[in-house]
């Protein structure tokens, strides 16, 4: 197919705001609007915000040599046809150069982690190599500035309504891990394994999987950034390291999902201004997309990689630019494993519509070898006499085997991540997908979420709630735009083949979670924005709708820490910019000066997040071996308390709401109960506090 030149530039005598108004003012306009939002949502907590906010100087020291080391592997790509068909070649070039550069670190640092040598030092001098193996690709940039200095039109000014989205995304990384977003847990993930790997393979100084964590066994492209940032900030200021690695990780998880909608913005495709704007503020407009990018998840980098992987699959004509993409796809399943079926069976299906056989099959070649290095990792840490290890743990545990796991531990990890609608038929299957998109709140508030946020309500409206009240102004938008969208010529359709995989993928492989159908925005955003370029009208009615969505996304933080409006609850401020100590907060009075410290060794139970605990932490996922509960099994409380005493555990902290929890979803062992705890506490346990207002109870251990 031979590719069409995109809409790239307009005579400057079209120009609606006169030769003297240029592009480059929209920038300046963008940030004082964006930080008199942010004045209006956070109130008096502005000054922490801004404050928090320095620690984007952390995620800097990854984004930078990232940039510069991805300029110099995207410079056979300058003056290639696909890069010719984005409006600004140097933006889609510098999109791709940060998220191929960011890839190549994270393989850098999981070679280190290999080797047992991550460090500060090391980190450091991997970023300064980084930094100049690109500086002089960087030099000769000043001449492509030109999309910048070109005549300012109406249709620019769309980008504005992106500030309120965006003034949310910078407020949001100001909380602490574990404090935002009650529909991700308050970011348990974070807490269990997104931070806290990175902070255990630094203390071990290595990448080797830890049996306690199963989640270290999976693929952790954006772990291993956040694993450099904490080695240079361990370096750098000692012990208290923990405040940057988690503010210097949101912030950074935040930019690259910023990078995803630039490259929704500057993608190679047959797209005008208008809906190139409106495209983008699709992505960033969308709940979803601000709550996982403000966390210091994976699913920003998931995203930008699948801007990428679509893009370039609809354009890419050449060898070069078909290696790119087999890269690009590697760097996202190495990301998040449900990559594999969120974007590059997409990809595939793309390819196979294209009839481009002999690329897909340099595409999937490419892949596997970027990939490979975590399918040797996983294959060395499950390594058996009999078994040559599974290359995808703890995916197929039954026929690539089960590693350390048991039989019935990798049964109840099945079980956990089965799609609840699987025995559901037809019909089960469309209504979780109608009640995870269009009715989703997170996709996009209707009038119901409206009214609970402005009461600040932190329910959510649930089955109970009629579907015209859940219905949010996004479909109103998206639903037209599919159909139009059809119109415009061979690339929508490409996007509507990628959506329709996206679909059922998510329907027959995940756990048919909102969260996970999020890649589908992109084919989605894209739709609209041709759609927008086909009918003029279309394009006036989809931006006041995305404009009531904008402002929708100001009222997130209302029911979450009570801000807008002035706070919820006067005595309790949002904790923005604080750092927690635990297990100090969790008790109901303060703790005895001295009492926890950082040679206090602490057992877990039920808790899997001790990522700010000071001091030596025995802890498990649901899914890994329990051992307090095995030493219950083999001799009841004796062998337990001995067990604890051996290890020289100084408290036991269980958990029980988050016991109840794991017991009706993913299963938990069922000795664990408070009557054995109080067993324990008869052979000399002793709490040191009344039990807290979360329910958690901490035991002093006695020696032996």
């Amino acid at each position: 197919m031979k590719p069409r030149i995109a809409y790239r530039r307009t005579h400057p005598s079209a120009s609606t705001g006169g030769d003297h108004l240029r592009r480059w003012m929209l920038l300046p306009v963008i940030f004082i609007t964006t930080l008199l939002v942010m004045l209006a949502i956070s109130g008096s907590q502005m000054p922490a915000v801004l404050a928090t906010l320095c620690n984007a100087a952390w995620a800097g020291i990854i984004v930078l040599p990232a940039v510069l080391l991805g300029l110099a592997l995207t410079h056979p790509l300058r003056d290639s046809p696909m890069m010719q068909l984005s409006p600004w070649p140097l933006g889609f070039r510098l999109v791709l150069a940060a998220a191929l550069g960011m890839g190549a670190l994270s393989l850098a640092a999981l070679v280190l982690g290999s080797c047992g040598l991550i460090s500060g030092p090391t980190c450091g001098i991997l970023l300064i190599a980084s930094a100049a193996a690109g500086y002089p690709f960087a030099r000769h940039l000043k001449s492509q500035l030109e999309f910048l200095n070109r005549p300012l039109q109406r249709r620019d000014a769309l980008i504005l309504l992106a500030c309120i989205p965006l003034a949310v995304l910078l407020i949001a990384v100001c909380f602490p891990a574990g404090t935002l977003w009650h529909t991700e847990g308050n970011g348990f993930d974070v807490l269990e394994y997104h931070l806290q790997l990175p902070r255990q393979f630094l203390a071990l100084h290595s990448t080797a999987p830890v049996h306690e964590n199963i989640y270290s066994y999976m693929p952790l492209n954006m772990e291993m950034l956040y694993l450099i940032l904490a080695a240079v900030a361990q370096s750098a200021i000692g012990a208290g390291y923990i405040y940057a690695l988690v503010f210097g990780s949101q912030i950074l998880h935040a930019v690259v999902t910023l990078l995803a909608v630039a490259g929704i913005l500057f993608a190679p495709l047959n797209l005008k201004a208008a809906g190139r704007v409106l495209a983008a503020l699709v992505i960033l407009a969308t709940p979803w997309t601000l709550v996982v990018g403000s966390l210091a998840y994976n699913d920003g980098a998931v995203l930008l990689y699948a801007v990428l992987a679509v893009s370039l699959a609809c354009v890419a004509t050449r060898w070069p630019e078909w290696l790119t993409l087999g890269v690009v796809l590697g760097l996202a399943v190495g990301t998040k494993m449900t990559a594999g079926v969120m974007v590059a069976l997409p990809i595939a299906a793309i390819l196979l519509a294209r009839r481009n056989f002999r690329q897909l099959a340099i595409v999937t070649v490419t892949a596997l070898l970027i990939y490979s290095p975590w399918m040797a990792r996983s294959m060395t840490a499950t390594h058996k006499a009999r078994s040559f290890g599974n290359p995808i743990f703890p995916i197929f545990t039954g026929t690539l085997g089960r590693g350390h796991w048991s039989k019935s531990i990798a049964l109840r990890f099945d079980r956990g991540h089965r799609p609840p609608a699987r025995d559901a038929g037809v019909a089960g299957h469309l209504h979780a997908l109608v009640d995870q998109s269009i009715l989703n709140r997170q996709w996009s508030p209707g009038i119901a979420a409206w009214l609970d946020a402005l009461q600040a309500k932190p329910g959510f409206p649930g089955p109970q709630t009629p579907w015209l009240l859940r219905f949010g102004p996004l479909w109103l938008v998206l639903i037209p735009a599919v159909a139009l969208a059809l119109f415009t010529g061979i690339q929508s359709w490409l996007l509507a083949l990628c959506l329709l995989v996206q679909l059922l993928a998510w329907i027959t492989c995940t756990q048919l979670q909102a969260r996970f159908l999020l890649p589908a925005v992109i084919p989605l955003a894209w739709m609209l924005g041709m759609a927008a370029d086909l009918l003029p009208a279309y394009c006036v009615a989809a931006a006041a709708l995305l404009a009531l969505q904008a402002v929708g996304c100001g009222l997130l933080l209302r029911p979450e820490a009570g801000l807008l409006f002035g706070p919820v609850h006067a005595q309790m401020p949002p904790p923005i910019g604080a750092a927690i100590s635990l297990p100090e907060d969790w008790l109901s009075e303060p703790a005895p000066p001295g009492q926890f410290t950082s040679h206090t060794t602490y057992y877990l139970e039920g808790l899997s997040t001790p990522l700010y605990i000071r001091g030596h932490v025995i802890y498990a996922t649901v899914f890994d071996r329990n051992k307090l509960a095995s030493a219950f099994h083999h001799g009841g409380a004796a062998a337990a308390l001995h067990y604890l005493q051996s290890h020289h555990v100084n408290y036991l902290i269980v958990d029980w709401p988050e016991i109840i929890r794991l017991r009706k979803t993913y299963g938990f062992d069922p000795i664990i109960t408070p009557h054995n705890i109080a067993k324990l506490q008869s052979l000399g346990l002793t709490p040191i506090a009344q039990p807290t207002a979360r329910g958690i109870v901490i035991d002093h251990v006695p020696g032996r």
